[in-house]
């Protein structure tokens, strides 16, 4: 690993992707469930979800590194 990496992978970083892994299962689930039940408009709301869930941990990743190398 580099050294920018070795850095990052801390521990509020590990719960952050730990956290987003867990909603982004769920979410993942419900997904499944509504593509069978063959409601489109969930299906599409369930993977902006997703998608915002995936932002939002890569944002607190950025925050963490920032806050921790800046200066």
């Amino acid at each position: 690993m580099g050294k920018d990496t070795e850095k990052i992978l801390g521990t509020p970083t590990l719960i952050l992707v730990g956290a987003g892994a867990i909603l982004s299962t769920f979410l993942f689930h419900f997904m499944f469930k509504y593509a069978a039940e063959k409601n489109l408009l969930m299906v599409i709301l369930t993977a902006l979800l997703i998608a915002i869930v995936s932002i939002g941990v890569v944002k607190g990743i950025v925050y963490t590194y920032k806050q921790k190398y800046s200066e």
